[in-house]
């Protein structure tokens, strides 16, 4: 079990240090989307704000430490030149200019949602809500098939067929992703908070199952597949280096 866990999980946590500033950025880009929605000044403000030290993180500490393991651990080996200080001080300067440039352009878009006072009221219907619903629905259907296909066909008939091996469970996991956040940055538009006097307008409320809940099954799924595809790559290929094809 400690060998499994220091083979899995170590990689993982070092993924997620890496991986918490764009995460945290697209959950504050999600805040301020709601924001604007919802005509929330403070929450625009925190969003802004969340967006600004995932920054910093990335400029002042993921720069460094990537640009310190890519351009002299990784150069060392693959070169006899070792590491290159210049270009490591050249990266860092250029974070540090993105970082002013970035700031510059939050203190714009705060300004320009600074005059939003009046929520918008729009339906599941106006944003075809429904159809990404069902889209982002179908594509991980086909990603948890095309995980599954491998496995059917070596137990099966022994082999596993060539096709599931050059087009990499990546490319469905990244495509996934982007569908899932594009069905819920559509799911931002609309109005989810019930007012008794809006019945008659926001009647999807009134709904036991809305094309949201859809989405976060979705997110459900796409979990547990994107893990046992990630476990199940490892099995097939003996750690990724000898492909099981015939």
């Amino acid at each position: 079990m400690l060998a499994l866990c220091w083979f899995y999980c170590i990689p993982f946590a070092k993924f997620l240090y890496f991986a918490s500033a764009p995460i945290l950025i697209v959950f504050a880009l999600f805040m301020l989307k709601r924001g604007v929605s919802l005509a929330r000044a403070g929450l625009r403000k925190w969003a802004l704000a969340l967006i600004f030290i995932s920054l910093i993180k990335i400029c002042a500490f993921d720069v460094r430490a990537l640009g310190d393991d890519l351009l002299c651990t990784v150069n060392e080996q693959l070169s006899e030149v070792g590491c290159n200080r210049r270009v490591f001080q050249a990266l860092q300067v250029f974070a540090l200019i993105f970082l002013v440039a970035s700031s510059f352009v939050l203190f714009q878009v705060n300004r320009m949602f600074a005059n939003v006072k009046t929520s918008t009221q729009l339906k599941p219907d106006d944003v075809q809500l429904g159809f990404w619903s069902k889209l982002v629905l179908m594509s991980v259907c086909v990603m948890v098939v095309w995980q599954c296909a491998p496995w059917v066909g070596y137990l099966t008939v022994g082999k596993v067929p060539d096709i599931f091996m050059k087009v990499p469970w990546q490319w469905f996991a990244i495509g996934n992703l982007l569908l899932l956040l594009y069905g819920f940055w559509r799911a931002e538009s609309c109005n989810w908070n019930y007012e008794v006097k809006h019945k008659q307008r926001m009647a999807h409320l009134n709904q036991t199952w809305t094309q949201r809940d859809t989405l976060w099954m979705c997110v459900f799924i796409y979990l547990v597949a994107l893990a046992l595809s990630y476990v199940a790559h490892d099995v097939l290929t003996h750690g990724g280096t000898r492909p099981m094809v015939n």
